[in-house]
């Protein structure tokens, strides 16, 4: 073939190779170059006198090296480098066209398997990396939930040494009481055979301390490609789990005297509200200071700060039946949600304990003594499809009832039946 022939040839396998997808746009911009080069050699290897196909093998690996990895690409490229077959005046040029694409194709499949298991080498060394530096602990155990390896982090997560966890199980490191909530986690995931599933729970370490563990469970495919294997990445998340204890109770408390707030008592209403049955009654009794403004202008807020820490004490000290929980919610005053069952009785009982706290003086002061007196509002009241807000707007208005009657006194308002009173 003379310089011209080999030109049109290399230009119609280049645009050929473009047409069907095979270069990608990062190609060297020489791919006439290489496809020219590429006929040459094709074509001694077809004519020499002593038939030596490894050229064939070489090109299929340049064919890789230079990015055409497309599997379209091979059938323009035999439809072209057929021209040759047909100018070749040897006998036997069929066979040797045959053995030559044979060889082609199999550099370039060696060379694409090369390249794999290069990549292969490269991704696992990454993982590796990764896996010992992490800062987050990895750890992958098989079906049976046996750890197969865990990286330096989750060592010093669970406390053990890095050596002796390979071979234990994983529910055994979990706190008793969350092994049948991982454990079904585990199930689920192994039944739909793929996906993730995130999981909080308490881990148990060999000194006896609990801590809490926040983990992203993959299943990935073990060595080989059989059989599945469970990737677990997690974090030690003890201290967000205690401060996040930390503010939902400080969301819910009152910081002068740490007894229930407005917010907790709500919550705790729509809680019994949700579960409450027809004929179900609960009381609510709200205790108010009498003149508790004069004690701030007299004695200052500290003195009145003290007052109302105290009264917080005994109220809690007292009021110790399950049923019955006390809340500041807001000022002097202090109110007592009593649960179902409630009855007439039962607030009674309440509304005179709250008032007995009262009984002996507070002192605000070395050798100051305050004599206290209070107001007691209670309501019973059915409580099935009730509104919250509205049972403590009820038993605030029982409460102004109660001072109207006067210091020390307590008022019963019943919302089904009328009025009741001490």
């Amino acid at each position: 073939m003379d310089g011209s022939e080999v030109a049109d040839m290399a230009r119609d396998w280049s645009a050929a190779l473009v047409d069907c997808g095979g270069v990608p746009t990062s190609l060297p911009r020489d791919l006439h170059s290489s496809t020219t080069r590429w006929i040459v050699e094709f074509e001694a290897a077809l004519s020499a006198e002593q038939f030596d196909p490894s050229p064939a093998y070489r090109i299929g690996g340049e064919f890789v090296r230079s990015n055409l990895t497309a599997p379209t690409m091979m059938t323009p490229t035999a439809t072209v480098l057929a021209g040759l077959l047909e100018r070749s005046p040897r006998p036997d040029r069929a066979q040797r066209f045959g053995a030559l694409m044979g060889e082609l194709s199999r550099g370039y499949v060696t060379e694409l398997s090369n390249v794999h298991a290069r990549s292969r080498e490269v991704a696992d060394e990454r993982f590796r990396v990764v896996f010992e530096n992490a800062a987050v602990a990895i750890a992958l155990y098989d079906s049976d939930g046996i750890t197969l390896e865990a990286n330096p982090t989750t060592a010093r997560m669970v406390g053990m040494k890095r050596e002796d966890l390979p071979g234990v199980s994983g529910l055994d490191l979990m706190h008793p009481e969350d092994r049948d909530k991982l454990r079904q986690v585990v199930i689920h995931l192994y039944e739909r055979r793929q996906g993730t599933e995130y999981f909080e729970g308490r881990f148990r370490r060999p000194d006896g301390s609990v801590c809490w563990g926040a983990w992203t469970m993959t299943l990935v495919r073990g060595a080989g490609g059989h059989g599945l294997r469970l990737l677990a990445v997690g974090e030690d998340i003890t201290e967000r789990r205690a401060l996040q204890q930390k503010l939902w109770w400080q969301a819910r408390h009152d910081s002068l005297t740490g007894l229930p707030n407005r917010h907790f008592l709500v919550e705790r209403l729509e809680t019994i509200v949700a579960a409450a049955h027809p004929g179900d009654h609960i009381g609510l009794c709200f205790l108010d200071l009498d003149e508790f403004k004069l004690i701030n202008d007299r004695y200052g807020h500290r003195a009145g700060d003290t007052v109302l820490t105290e009264v917080g004490r005994r109220l809690d000290a007292t009021m110790t039946s399950p049923t019955a929980t006390p809340a500041r919610i807001g000022g002097d005053e202090f109110v007592a949600l009593l649960a179902p069952p409630c009855d007439d009785a039962t607030a009674h009982a309440a509304a005179e304990t709250m008032l007995a706290t009262l009984h002996d003086p507070i002192a605000i002061g070395p050798g100051e003594l305050l004599s206290m007196s209070a107001s007691v509002g209670a309501v019973v009241t059915p409580v099935a499809g009730a509104n919250a807000e509205k049972l403590l707007e009820d038993a605030d208005v029982s409460m102004y009832h109660a001072k109207a009657a006067g210091r020390g006194t307590w008022v019963l308002h019943r919302t089904d039946n009328g009025s009741a009173g001490p």
